[in-house]
């Protein structure tokens, strides 16, 4: 098998590219060059580019959605996202990767007019990559150990596969510190120090702020990373930023002069075809335009708070797990389980109707009228039970009636 060419490229320094040819077990087989994309251009035509790009302006995060389908996931993701990311969601580009078994979907995301300049400047040096993935999923971070990259102007942490940042070298050691003294986290068994020869600043401090329980070990490098990234560059290519509108068209070695005919004969087919449909299709497409519009109607007026619609079924649905207790984790405080559990009390007091009725921080309030005031004592009564606490907050007489606010809330809610 054909050598692969992987190339390290830092748009704010374009002239400053790093490049080797790598086998298929992740080893170096040539020396490493440095120079400007131009100089690479040559190796490029004859071998498989492969682009490893410094991360500073990629976001990498994980999701965890009901969606299974993978257009319906891309379509979501930016709305889950969306209030994480500073940026505007819509001048993102964003792709994800597998699925893993705990129900995540690792992330990443690029503004579109980054990513074309970086395609043009590739363009322009005549270079094509079939892949362009970030250089901090690169190291040596599984399950149960942390990598740490160290470089003359920043830093790199990466946690596992696809959770990785860029930091400042006087920072790290506070926040190593810091995340390992996280409750959710689980401590790793080893972290793995990458650092060019002869570096020894920010070593002590990060030896300070590591627990004994977790190893230490350090690798030193002679010139660039590349030689560390060549051997870990493959999981990354899940997170290739050149997909959807950005895929490298294939090319094709097939002489079209022996094709022309049969190419022509199907072009008048397909022209035919689409004349005889095309009434059907345009029937079919003004209804489904009407039918899109009652969707955002009905969404704009089930949930009137919200901004923006990016996909109505999908938010609507979040929308619902929101109110089903789905929405952060689950808990029978929602809505939904508070009036299922209220239920029976309701339905057996006749001589009470409820009015409105409020949720708001875990507790519901019911507006209620009865015809007197024991009728609405005897229904506080029957909602305080072994799991629900009920009061009345307020009641007034009125000609003919009473009216009443009865608040109830979860005991000990899970």
């Amino acid at each position: 098998m054909a050598d692969t060419l992987l190339i390290h490229f830092n748009p704010a320094q374009a002239n400053n590219a790093t490049w080797s040819l790598v086998n298929a077990a992740g080893e170096l087989t040539s020396m490493l060059s440095h120079g400007s994309l131009n100089d690479a251009s040559a190796i490029a035509e004859k071998h498989k580019t492969i682009v490893l790009l410094d991360s500073t302006d990629i976001h990498l995060d994980s999701v965890k959605l009901p969606v299974k389908n993978q257009q319906k996931l891309l379509r979501a993701i930016p709305f889950a996202l969306e209030e994480k990311i500073a940026d505007d969601i819509e001048e993102l580009h964003f792709v994800a990767g597998k699925t893993s078994s705990d129900g995540r979907t690792p992330v990443a995301a690029i503004k579109h007019e980054t990513l074309k300049n970086i395609l043009n400047n590739l363009k322009v040096s005549g270079i094509s990559p079939v892949a362009l993935i970030p250089d901090n999923l690169c190291l040596t971070a599984n399950q149960n150990q942390w990598a740490v990259l160290l470089q003359s102007d920043h830093s790199t942490l990466q946690f596992n596969n696809f959770n990785a940042g860029e930091f400042d070298r006087d920072t790290l050691p506070l926040l190593i510190k810091s995340e390992l003294q996280q409750t959710d986290r689980k401590l790793p068994e080893k972290i793995i120090i990458f650092r060019k020869d002869g570096d020894e600043s920010t070593i002590e401090d990060i030896e300070e702020s590591v627990p004994d329980e977790v190893e230490l070990i350090q690798v030193s490098y002679n010139t660039h990373p590349l030689v560390i990234f060549c051997g870990q560059y493959k999981q990354a290519l899940t997170l290739n930023l050149l997909q959807d509108e950005y895929k490298p068209k294939q090319k094709s070695n097939i002489n079209w002069q022996r094709w022309r005919l049969a190419a022509s004969l199907s072009t008048i087919w397909l022209c035919l075809n689409l004349s005889i449909t095309s009434m059907q299709y345009n029937k079919f497409e003004e209804h489904n335009k009407n039918l899109q519009t009652e969707i955002d109607s009905i969404y704009k007026k089930s949930f009137p708070k919200s901004k923006r619609i990016v996909n109505a079924r999908v938010q609507m649905e979040q929308k619902l797990d929101e109110l089903k207790g789905m929405g952060k984790g689950g808990s029978d405080t929602s809505l939904i389980t508070l009036l299922s559990d209220s239920s029976t009390a309701l339905s057996s007091e006749k001589s009470v109707v409820i009015q409105s009725i409020n949720y708001r921080n875990n507790t519901v309030d019911f507006e209620v009228t009865g015809s007197n005031l024991q009728n609405i004592e005897q229904l506080n009564k029957k909602l305080n039970n072994a799991s629900l606490k009920s009061e009345i907050i307020s009641s007034s007489s009125e000609k003919d009636n009473v009216k009443g606010k009865i608040r109830i809330k979860r005991i000990n809610p899970s």
